[in-house]
């Protein structure tokens, strides 16, 4: 019954790591540089992704978040900083999240649409919402800002048809 309980201890102890109350320490220690021992073997391997997607920079990572899916598969979210300041400000910091088993981990960037789109940049507003889309479905953003950022762009993109046709 002992070596029961001690093996039940032992194996609970890595989950510690990623239960809400864990949340702070594991982003402190991934913002600082120091410790990722605690963080489950997909989030460093997300982590390492990318650092090695953006090693011209040397990101800063900050508010992690793990949970699972309905198929039982990790997800993972976050925001990271490219500044080579030591404490960045918030503005610098984009979200991203990954699947465990998914493809590349999934990088937003939050813009301010612009009033008035040039013809040519359409396409390249309508893909940088689809990857707020792919952070909704996974849960690292709020449900309805992808909806909210559609909502922005197509009254721009009306704006910009009512003044065509003048």
């Amino acid at each position: 019954m002992k070596r029961l309980f001690a093996l039940g201890a032992c194996l609970a102890i890595p989950l510690l790591a990623v239960a809400p109350c864990g949340h702070q320490a594991v982003a402190q220690s991934v913002l600082d540089g120091s410790d990722k021992k605690a963080a489950t073997p997909f989030t460093r391997s997300t982590l390492k992704t990318l650092e090695t997607r953006f090693a011209g920079g040397h990101p800063r990572f900050r508010k992690l978040a793990l949970h699972s899916t309905a198929e039982k598969k990790q997800v993972l979210c976050g925001e990271f900083s490219l500044s080579t300041v030591k404490a960045p400000a918030d503005d610098s910091f984009v979200l991203f999240g990954a699947t465990e088993g998914g493809d590349a981990p999934v990088v937003y960037e939050p813009k301010d649409i612009p009033t008035e789109l040039d013809f040519r940049e359409v396409n390249q507003w309508i893909n940088h919402g689809a990857d707020l889309e792919d952070l909704e479905e996974m849960g690292c953003v709020p449900e309805g800002s992808y909806r909210q950022y559609s909502d922005k762009l197509n009254l721009v993109l009306q704006h910009r048809k009512t003044n065509t046709t003048r």
